[in-house]
C-alpha cells in the first residue's frame, strides 16, 4: 500500500503540458483540440486562424501568468514540454527551470505516437532529449505521450533514453515501479482531471471544473486519511490560461494547500520517493507492462 512522507494522506501534483503544434494546426487535417468546430473540408481558405492564434496564447500571456501564480503560492510543478518548444521558446523554458519547476517532456512536437513508426517515434524522442540538453543543460526528467496514447514501442524507448518517470498510466491512483534488469522506471497517472474538461465546446464552465477537481481531491484525500493514500494530478495547458481559467486554479490551490496532510510534489519528487520506499509500491517487469498493449 502506498505511503507518503510524514504520513501524508495524498500526493498532489500540478502538471503543465507546454506544447508546440504541427504545421497543419487549424486545418481539416489537424488532430489538435480546438474550442471551435473544424473548418469545412471544402473551405476556400482551409485554415482556422482562431485555432492558430488561440494556441499561441501560451507564449504571449498564459505561461507567464502561471509562473506568477505558482510563485505566489510557493508551489513547484512539473512541466512536460515538447522538445521543439524549448528550442523555440528558450527564455521561457529557462525561466520555468530557474523557478524550480520539474522539467519533463512530451515528444518533439505535439504529434501522436500512434501515428508514427518505431523509427519516427525514436527520432522524435531523441530530438527532444537533445533539445533539452542543449537549451536547459539537462535531459528531461520524465515523459508523457501527446494525447496519452503511447504505443508498444514507447516504454522501451523511454527506458533506453534514461527517463526517470512515465506518466501515461491512467489505470490507477498510485504509482508503481517498472523493473528491467538493473534499470527502473516509475510509472504513474497523468491527471484524471484537466482544464481541457472545460474546453473544446463541451459546455462545462471553469467553475464546474473547479467543483470536479475539489470533489476528486476530497474523495482521494478521505481515502488517504482512512489508510489508503492516493496520488492526484491536475493538468494545466498554458495556451488556454486566460484569467477566467486561472482564477479557478487559485481557488483550487486555496482549498488544497489549506490541508496540512497533503504533500504537494513534483513528479520527480514522487518518483524519488517511490524508489526510496520500494516495499510500499508495486513492482512489475517490463514484460508485464508490454502485455498491457493488446494487439490491434
Amino acid at each position: 500500500m502506498a505511503k507518503w512522507p510524514d504520513g501524508k494522506s495524498i500526493a498532489f501534483g500540478l502538471i503543465i503540458p507546454w506544447e508546440i503544434w504541427p504545421a497543419d494546426i487549424g486545418t481539416p487535417k489537424s488532430h489538435q483540440r480546438s474550442s471551435q468546430r473544424p473548418v469545412p473540408s471544402d473551405a476556400l481558405y482551409a485554415r482556422d486562424m482562431w485555432a492558430v492564434w488561440d494556441h499561441e496564447y501560451a507564449e504571449a500571456q498564459g505561461l507567464k501568468r502561471l509562473l506568477t501564480m505558482f510563485d505566489d503560492y510557493n508551489v513547484r510543478t512539473t512541466f512536460v514540454a515538447n522538445g521543439k518548444r524549448v528550442e523555440v521558446s528558450p527564455e521561457l523554458a529557462k525561466e520555468a527551470q530557474s523557478a524550480g519547476h520539474d522539467m519533463g517532456s512530451e515528444n518533439y512536437e505535439h504529434a501522436y505516437p500512434i501515428m508514427m513508426t518505431l523509427e519516427e517515434e525514436r527520432k522524435s524522442l531523441e530530438n527532444t532529449v537533445s533539445a533539452f540538453k542543449s537549451v536547459l543543460g539537462a535531459a528531461p526528467t520524465g515523459y508523457i505521450s501527446p494525447g496519452h496514447r503511447p504505443t508498444p514501442n514507447t516504454v522501451p524507448l523511454v527506458f533506453d533514453l534514461g527517463y526517470s518517470w512515465h506518466a501515461d498510466f491512467q489505470g490507477d491512483d498510485v504509482p508503481f515501479k517498472m523493473q528491467d534488469g538493473d534499470r527502473d522506471l516509475i510509472c504513474m497517472p497523468y491527471a484524471h482531471v484537466s482544464d481541457y474538461q472545460s474546453y473544446s465546446g463541451n459546455g462545462r464552465t471553469p467553475r464546474e471544473l473547479l467543483q470536479m477537481a475539489i470533489d476528486e481531491f476530497d474523495v482521494l484525500r478521505k481515502e488517504g486519511l482512512r489508510g489508503s493514500p492516493k496520488m492526484m494530478g491536475f493538468a494545466i495547458h498554458p495556451f488556454i490560461c486566460h484569467g477566467f481559467r486561472t482564477r479557478v486554479l487559485e481557488l483550487m490551490l486555496d482549498h488544497i494547500t489549506a490541508c496540512p496532510d497533503v504533500w504537494v510534489a513534483t513528479r520527480s519528487e514522487i518518483a524519488q520517493w517511490v524508489r526510496e520506499n520500494p516495499n510500499d509500491f508495486a513492482t512489475v517487469s517490463k514484460e508485464q507492462v508490454a502485455k498491457m498493449f493488446p494487439a490491434t
